[in-house]
């Protein structure tokens, strides 16, 4: 019975994150650092990441550069999942996570030196407009694979592509 309560909330949270358009899908850490060192990531920045997923991208800025993560989740499960892993991380002093369409918490992308998007590209020109509405002057923008319709970047070639917007 467990066992199935669980496996319904499980798909339950899938079929949440499938229909917003932002299903969980899972960075290398070696493509995950990559990004973060190619925005320069610092000690005590902030850097927020919207879908966070399971909290992997926070947990290691965190852990190893220094920066403050701040995420957002819109899937239950994953939610969970990440606030269990930034816990059991050692991370939770430098790590916050907040439950909801990310589209709530466009002001938190002020807070910003880097946002971290790992998104499909209909969910990124929907968020576009939110995103340079809210950035402050000198932030950075790192999208893993997917580009912006309306702005710019440079391209750091790899599978995948990571798109630096500033």
């Amino acid at each position: 019975m467990v066992f199935l309560v669980f496996a319904l909330f499980w798909f339950g949270s899938l079929l949440i994150a499938i229909i917003s358009g932002a299903p969980t899908v899972y960075s290398k850490d070696k493509i995950i650092k990559k990004a973060l060192k190619a925005v320069n990531l610092k000690k005590n920045q902030t850097i927020i990441d919207l879908g966070c997923g399971n909290g992997r991208v926070l947990i290691i800025a965190s852990r190893e550069f220094g920066a403050r993560g701040v995420g957002v989740e819109i899937s239950p499960f994953y939610y969970l999942l990440t606030k269990l892993n930034v816990f059991l991380s050692g991370e939770s002093r430098n790590v916050r996570v907040y439950f909801g369409n990310f589209k709530k918490y466009a002001k938190l992308v002020s807070e910003a030196d880097v946002v971290y998007l790992y998104l499909y590209d209909r969910v990124i020109r929907d968020i576009e407009p939110m995103i340079s509405k809210n950035l402050i002057t000198g932030a950075k923008v790192v999208s893993v694979a997917f580009l912006f319709a309306n702005h710019k970047g440079r391209t750091i070639d790899g599978s995948p592509k990571i798109y630096i917007y500033s």
